[in-house]
């Protein structure tokens, strides 16, 4: 899925798109055990693991993203 690369990429000429950005910590049932609820957030870095061809790391990506407003919810 792109959708995070996309709005990235959609920063330019300091044009920034703000969302609401929801967040959901799931248990082994896939269901929500507690949601975070960005409001009109802009992702400010992303950051990836070098790829090295004798490395044996796991693969991380990260996102920081800014915003406006939190408000944290559980079931």
């Amino acid at each position: 899925d792109n959708r995070f690369w996309d709005w990235y990429d959609q920063i330019k000429m300091n044009t920034i798109k703000r969302i609401t950005v929801v967040i959901n910590l799931l248990d082994e049932q896939a269901k929500p055990l507690m949601t975070w609820t960005l409001s009109n957030a802009w992702p400010t870095k992303i950051t990836a693991t070098d790829m090295k061809s004798d490395g044996n790391e796991v693969a991380i990506e990260t996102i920081e993203i800014a915003h406006e407003g939190l408000t944290i919810a559980t079931p």
